[in-house]
């Protein structure tokens, strides 16, 4: 019985074949030019679309925060997850992630600015500068991550066969920066007959190409010069000259002062790349535990409280309620996100320390019971991808006014600004908790205008080395939404944060990736040497090397 049914499936099958072969000699006409997907033949400004999403989405996600969340002290676990992070093992894997903008958002960057170039249309010179502005972006997130990289030859494998590009020196890279930066800013027009060439938004996705600014010149110029003071401040310790001309350059030329203008990438609830990709890691998004046994980390908390910050409403999530034992995968999914399952007192909120392996509680349920979670209720999973802030500006021209350079107000005025503007942006989050007639329970999760002025009253900025610890620790707290740059600001201003590791300090770069190991080895030694390194140097040795920019001793 068994050898009928399996001659008449094979007799079905090669009926099958006969019936759906096709003559071969008529795929070689596929290698004919005109079949190829080239520059030429395609609508190249999709790309520009991908290297917003790319770079906006790599700026989140789990590994930012249980690595550089938890150098800087935002959250801590015994999960395995952070093993790099909390203790400071290295993970090589952990570490090459944000090298992944390198072989994606800078190679597309690189070939869509080449494509511009040769177009040679003077019509495209707003799509020019916007596509060159965001390799600046790219590039000094790269460079911030692992000092030297490769710039001038990146990318050029396709448009003219570099497969192993050199590793330029910091100090040149954010020359070029800077210079670029400039450049593109005095290039953006409102040309009426440019604007109908500009890459904008749309209100049917399938033609919107601008997805954060929808081809607005203005916005675009505003953060190219927010770059620019971000990049100048950045190298203020090693070069004050350089950063002085370019921080007041960007001042002047206008950098964003409200949130209105921040860049800020949409995500909403449907497919998990386009989830905010915090929000999928804390919750568990599509598998896994709910916030990967992630709790706020004690230093953070002890901080918030002790200073009774108001950011505490909305960065504090809850305790999970004593009584519920139930704390498997499939329990905790429908517990995150149910305000009354947890206890929102922040009077009893706990933070977890800080460089352990092992559940420091009884049980797990009682690990949920002890320490505070990170707020779900902030964390939704439509909720956008804010990259560079406009709070963050303010801050930086609060520490230049310091500094003595010309910026228009004074520190004082610039600092209020800036805790105003960074409390005001965190409470507009939609999915925050407020008491309600159905939920009177709820805790307020927003601040208040009288919360935010009480507190920049009890916490002055002060004067010299006291007013620029303050700016580093109010830098530190308003970047909690960004942990990659709040790592990069930490390390920039030296706020002495306790290491999560005893025999180890806070990793102050990351080391070259593997894949460079194996495919371009000797420019990577050649990088290696450039920052004081040896060929055969540990990656303890080399997350342990500060980049050029970082050359001050802690406060």
């Amino acid at each position: 019985m068994k050898t009928k049914i399996f001659l008449k499936i094979m007799g079905v099958a090669i009926i099958l074949m006969m019936g759906y072969s096709c003559n071969t000699d008529k795929l070689m006409d596929l290698d004919n030019p005109k079949y190829m997907l080239t520059p030429a033949n395609s609508d190249m400004s999709m790309m520009f679309t991908n290297v917003l999403r790319d770079y906006g989405r790599r700026a989140a996600g789990g590994n930012t925060v249980r690595v550089h969340g938890a150098y800087v002290k935002y959250y801590a676990s015994y999960s395995n997850l952070y093993i790099m992070g909390g203790l400071t093992q290295f993970d090589q894997g952990v570490n090459d992630d944000p090298w992944g903008a390198y072989q994606n958002c800078m190679r597309w960057a690189v070939t869509l600015e080449d494509y511009l170039v040769n177009l040679n249309d003077p019509n495209q010179v707003n799509n020019l500068a916007f596509t060159r502005i965001m390799k600046v972006a790219i590039i000094q997130r790269l460079s911030d991550f692992y000092g030297d990289v490769p710039v001038s030859e990146a990318g050029l494998g396709y448009i003219s066969s570099v497969y192993k590009p050199k590793y330029d020196k910091q100090q040149d890279i954010y020359t070029y920066m800077l210079e670029t930066l400039d450049a593109e800013a005095s290039a953006l027009t409102d040309n009426s007959t440019i604007m109908q060439y500009t890459w904008k938004g749309d209100s049917d996705s399938k033609k919107t190409r601008d997805i954060v600014y929808s081809g607005d010149t203005k916005k675009w110029k505003k953060y190219a010069y927010s770059l620019m003071l971000r990049i100048a401040m950045r190298m203020s310790a090693v070069d004050a000259a350089t950063a002085k001309t370019y921080a007041e350059k960007a001042i002047a030329g206008g950098v964003i002062l409200t949130d209105a203008d921040n860049w800020t990438l949409k995500t909403k609830d449907n497919l998990n790349d386009e989830k905010n990709p915090y929000s999928s890691w804390f919750e568990g998004s599509p598998s896994g535990d709910p916030e990967r046994y992630t709790k706020l980390g004690e230093y953070f908390v002890d901080f918030l409280k002790n200073n009774n910050d108001p950011r505490q409403k909305v960065y504090f999530g809850g305790r999970l309620n004593a009584g519920i034992t139930d704390i498997i995968a499939s329990d905790m999914q429908k517990y995150w996100r149910d305000a009354s399952k947890w206890n929102w007192d922040l009077t009893q909120a706990k933070g977890m320390a800080h460089g352990t392996n092992a559940n420091p509680c009884a049980s797990v349920a009682e690990y949920h019971q002890t320490y505070t979670s990170p707020n779900p209720f902030l964390y939704t999973i439509d909720q956008p991808l804010v990259v560079l802030t406009a709070s963050e500006m303010l801050y930086l021209i609060a520490e230049a006014s310091l500094n003595g350079w010309i910026t228009g107000t004074t520190a004082d005025a610039a600092y209020a600004s800036a805790i105003t503007t960074n409390m005001e942006q965190l409470s507009s989050y939609s999915g925050l908790l407020t008491p309600s007639a159905s939920n009177p329970t709820y805790p307020d999760q927003k601040i208040t205008a009288a919360e935010i002025s009480a507190y920049i009253a009890a916490k002055p900025l002060g004067t010299g080395d006291a007013a620029r610890l303050r700016l580093a620790e109010e830098m530190w707290v308003s970047l909690y939404m960004n942990p990659s740059e709040a790592w990069f600001n930490v390390r920039r201003m030296d706020l002495n944060l306790p290491a999560n590791s005893a025999t180890a300090p806070m990793p102050v770069r990351n080391a070259y990736s593997e894949n460079d190991r194996s495919n371009n080895i000797d420019n990577l030694n050649i990088g290696l040497q450039q920052m004081g390194l040896s060929v055969n140097a540990t990656r303890e040795e080399e997350i342990a090397t500060r980049v050029w920019w970082d050359t001050k001793d802690n406060f």
